[in-house]
């Protein structure tokens, strides 16, 4: 069933953008891509564009709608397939089905000027639809996701998942290359979906930081010698990175800085993070509606995460708000950060926790990356910068 928000009336003399995505974009949506999303759309309305939006709506997002709709000509929705029922495979099928249906007509009645498109899989399902100029923006390469994880399996299971790359390293590809532009969000995608996707040209799109130091709120925690992780916990990568970081980092940072605690905050924690939590040394605290008092609070940010690629938000966040980072090299992929300048780069447990146990002690070298990480997002990630560059081949 799609559902038409009424908005404000149409522009003519507006550039028309059509914007399919398999999420709902929003600000306080309970993901960082959603929220990207939700900032080029501002941005591209800011710019005087008229955006015409057609996403997947969650069952509990549908309050969002209201903080979207002063930003676009008109909004599209189609119930995700978690506010369906029946068997997953039947209500995924259904999902993407009618959000295929809806973009088809949507196109059909406003006539776009162009249009972007948010997500592989969104593309996947629009195969086929009759469209104007469009641009992908992938967020992820699966190829590459699929390699690292492969470095952490063994046996069979190893063999399986390198195969599905090498896979995906064909199909994905011919995917990208059936639009007139790709958009990656970071430096380190579009280098590798330049060396795949030629002849298509692949253009800089960034997810733009999300907060900025000269917000100025309460902290989340008394101050002290805070650890945090932010990241949407529902998702695999990042409770595997709580996991191993409680597990293999965090009892040598404690043997350490006995006095320390760790705060993993994050939309739908699962059982298992949740029942890491003691109450003393390490918090769950599930979602927030605004993170930061809790970036402000930090004396250490960390970002264990193990298969990453597209831009990972919170470490760009952390950045921004001129929290020292510890991260693993995947999680700098897509960043671009300088390890010693810019952030500390560790990606075995021992070199971890010496990472954060160096920081949590050296409030030097934390005011130095602090402020190094501040400057490099400032010259780096500048929205309206790529936008200009990316209105210029339009």
């Amino acid at each position: 069933m799609e559902v038409e928000h009424s908005t404000q009336g149409e522009d003519p003399q507006k550039t028309r953008i059509l914007i399919a995505y398999k999420e709902f974009p929003a600000p306080s949506v309970g993901h960082a891509g959603g929220q990207g999303v939700f900032r080029l759309i501002q941005a591209l309305h800011r710019r005087g564009h008229s955006v015409i939006l057609v996403a997947r709506l969650r069952r509990e997002e549908a309050s969002l709608v209201e903080e979207t709709r002063p930003f676009c000509e008109r909004i599209v929705t189609v119930p995700h397939h978690q506010a369906l029922s029946g068997p997953l495979p039947l209500r995924i099928a259904r999902s993407y089905l009618t959000l295929r249906q809806a973009v088809a007509r949507t196109l059909r009645e406003t006539r776009p000027d162009l249009m972007l498109v948010e997500f592989t899989q969104t593309a996947l399902v629009l195969l086929g639809v009759r469209r104007p100029f469009t641009a992908l923006r992938p967020h992820d390469v699966n190829w590459f996701l699929l390699e690292q994880r492969a470095q952490y399996q063994r046996g069979l299971r190893r063999l399986g998942t390198l195969a599905l790359a090498r896979l995906f390293g064909r199909l994905e590809p011919w995917l990208l290359r059936r639009h007139d532009q790709i958009l990656a969000i970071s430096e380190g995608d579009r280098r590798l979906l330049t060396l795949r996707c030629r002849p298509t040209p692949t253009l800089l799109l960034p997810l733009a930081p999300a907060l900025s130091a000269g917000v100025s709120s309460q902290p989340a925690v008394p101050s002290g010698a805070n650890v945090l992780f932010v990241g949407a916990m529902y998702r695999g990568p990042n409770t595997e990175a709580v996991d191993w970081f409680l597990s293999r980092v965090w009892p040598k940072v404690t043997a350490e800085v006995p006095e320390a605690k760790f705060y993993a905050v994050g939309y739908a924690p699962p059982p298992q993070i949740q029942a890491r939590a003691d109450g003393q040394r390490v918090f769950v605290t599930g979602y927030a509606d605004d993170l930061t008092p809790w970036y402000q609070a930090a004396t250490v940010f960390v970002s264990p995460v193990r298969v990453a690629g597209g831009l990972l938000q919170k470490v760009l966040d952390a950045l921004a708000m001129g929290v020292p980072v510890v991260a693993t090299s995947v999680s700098n992929h897509g960043i671009g950060a300088s390890p010693g300048r810019h952030l500390l780069i560790a990606d075995e447990p021992e070199e971890f926790a010496a990472a954060v146990v160096q920081l949590l002690r050296d409030p030097a070298l934390r005011a130095q990356l602090g402020q190094a990480g501040q400057e490099f997002v400032r010259a780096r990630y500048n929205l309206d910068e790529a936008l200009d560059r990316w209105e210029a081949t339009w």
